[in-house]
């Protein structure tokens, strides 16, 4: 099977390999469906919200947090092909976008290729941006909170588990590199020579 070829049963992804070999990742419809609604929860998404959507690409997080989270959660959202990011600023005021969901080198582009003449705070409706793709550097979160006056959500998960973590709603940047509480399906670690086994709690294994 090759990276991000979608089968009847869901989505196969390859895994970026940071933590060790590259891995094959299968999700089946049911994986799919469960980790968009754990983001449905933990975010608080809902109909009256509008998504601006400028990631490019099919990695789980895309997939979940953004696809499949608005669709199940009947939100408005906006699909592009890549970040562009002085049509980013147009786009997000007509159509009055409520939250976003990118990386960090995406977070730094839209804020360096603002507008002298908007002001987010008083003239975009953004509520809520969301990190992806890479730690949240507390300087970064503390700049986008303070254009936006919304709140900065860090996040984590992985290619094999979408979502693992995320801060509440209610997050003021209080803990400096804060990923969040659990709120992802359940993680196990098992022996990485049967993966049938789980593995007590203090052990070294594979998630």
């Amino acid at each position: 099977l090759t990276p991000n070829y979608v089968y009847s049963e869901g989505l196969v992804l390859h895994s970026s390999g940071t933590s060790g070999k590259k891995k094959v990742v299968p999700y089946s419809m049911r994986h799919l469906i469960v980790g968009a609604c754990c983001v449905i929860q933990s975010w608080n998404l809902h109909p009256n919200q509008v998504n601006m959507n400028m990631t490019r690409g099919w990695g789980s997080a895309i997939c979940i947090r953004h696809s499949w989270a608005s669709v199940l959660s009947c939100i408005s959202t906006t699909l592009s092909s890549g970040l562009v990011p002085n049509a980013w600023w147009t786009l997000t005021t007509q159509l009055g976008a409520t939250w976003y969901y990118a990386a960090p080198t995406m977070h730094h582009a839209i804020l360096a290729s603002k507008p002298a003449e908007i002001d987010p705070s008083t003239q975009l409706q953004i509520r809520m941006i969301c990190n992806a793709a890479g730690g949240l550097l507390p300087s970064l979160a503390n700049e986008l909170r303070a254009t936006f006056n919304c709140t900065v959500l860090p996040s984590y998960g992985m290619t094999e588990c979408m979502p693992i973590a995320s801060p509440l709603i209610t997050y003021q940047l209080e803990r400096p590199g804060c990923s969040g509480i659990p709120c992802g399906p359940h993680l196990s670690v098992r022996d990485q020579l049967d993966i049938t086994k789980e593995l007590e709690r203090g052990k070294t294994g594979a998630v």
